[in-house]
């Protein structure tokens, strides 16, 4: 994606994270029984949340814009 749009559908570039908020990373915190490991998780989504807010918004931008790219 390119920095124009990343920068129209967010006001800033894209920032890595230093642990993925995926699946896989909730599973194995909860199998290692790991409640620090998932407060820090908490903490990582909601604060992506609260700077990015609706994402199945920000999705459905994000496929527009691509849908005019590919025209």
């Amino acid at each position: 994606m390119s920095e124009s749009i990343s920068r129209a559908l967010y006001g800033v570039p894209p920032q890595p994270h230093p642990i993925p908020l995926y699946a896989a990373t909730l599973h194995s915190a909860v199998a290692r029984n790991d409640a620090a490991e998932l407060d820090s998780l908490i903490c990582q989504a909601e604060a992506y949340l609260e700077k990015y807010g609706d994402l199945p918004t920000l999705i459905e931008q994000l496929k527009t814009e691509i849908a005019k790219l590919e025209r």
